[in-house]
């Protein structure tokens, strides 16, 4: 995602340079061949000098170990956001080290894909997108607003949750699918199988492809929120299993229908505004 948005700043000439920081030079050179960066370094000083915003692209545990090394540098005024998708503790940290000097939101970018490294970037990744801002009780008004225009100017439109919910949302539409998805690959059994598999089988585990070490440290960072998940799952395909077995055909329609119906209305009207009271 941080390839996309170096390419994303550049193509709608939002920024006058785009640095990047890695312990690797050869990320850095791939990067840059990419037209993702401008110019790479290893020194956090130098990637820092004018900078108007710093942005951790990095998995949720990295950026939690980065950010203490990394704040004490930043210029005052700056605008500091992350893009993990999972909050709880970090933000609040965050927003804590970030004191006063400069100006810190979580930041969450409802995009992506499976893909992995600046070879799967893409500088139209974020339009028309939702972007998610998980503001604190600390956060400062100016870290908020400019955030949002950040992501306004980059063609995303911008929603504020408080960072616990974010996590209860995400464990729901994100965290979730990902584990069933995988599921869905490993349980079919013997793998020969898969040589059958068809496009609905492809569209629903795509995602399953996606870097398993970056997962695992999701879903374990979100453990309580996803546990409760597949527990509320559990209970509702046991319900699936007693209309099958009892032969309910009326009962399983209106569930494919339920299911059609919010399908179909996904991103109009409807659905752009949904409760977000949880069920348990």
């Amino acid at each position: 995602m941080g390839g996309s948005l170096g390419m994303a700043l550049k193509s709608k000439g939002l920024s006058s340079r785009v640095i990047g920081w890695d312990v690797s030079r050869d990320k850095l050179d791939e990067a840059i061949r990419a037209g993702a960066i401008d110019t790479g370094t290893f020194n956090r000083e130098e990637a820092l000098e004018d900078t108007e915003v710093l942005v951790f692209a990095t998995p949720v545990g990295a950026t939690s170990a980065l950010a203490a090394d990394w704040f004490p540098l930043v210029p005052s005024r700056c605008l500091v956001t992350e893009l993990g998708s999972v909050k709880g503790d970090i933000v609040e940290s965050l927003t804590r080290l970030a004191g006063i000097r400069c100006y810190f939101v979580g930041s969450h970018p409802i995009c992506g894909s499976e893909k992995s490294g600046v070879q799967g970037a893409r500088s139209d990744l974020f339009e028309n997108k939702l972007c998610l801002l998980t503001p604190v009780e600390r956060t400062r008004k100016q870290a908020l607003s400019r955030a949002q225009a950040f992501w306004q100017a980059l063609g995303m439109k911008v929603v504020s949750l408080a960072p616990a919910l974010h996590d209860q949302v995400m464990a729901c539409v994100s965290h979730l699918p990902h584990l069933l998805a995988v599921s869905l690959v490993n349980e079919v059994g013997d793998r020969k199988l898969l040589q059958y598999a068809g496009s609905g089988f492809l569209d629903m585990t795509r995602i399953a492809a996606a870097d398993p070490g970056l997962w695992v440290e999701i879903i374990f960072l979100n453990e309580e929120n996803v546990s409760l998940e597949l527990e509320r799952w559990r209970k509702h395909l046991e319900k699936i299993l007693k209309m099958l077995q009892s032969k309910d055909a009326g009962a399983l329609k209106e569930w494919f229908r339920k299911a059609q119906r919010r399908r179909l209305n996904l991103g109009q009207a409807g659905e752009k505004n949904p409760s977000l009271r949880r069920r348990r």
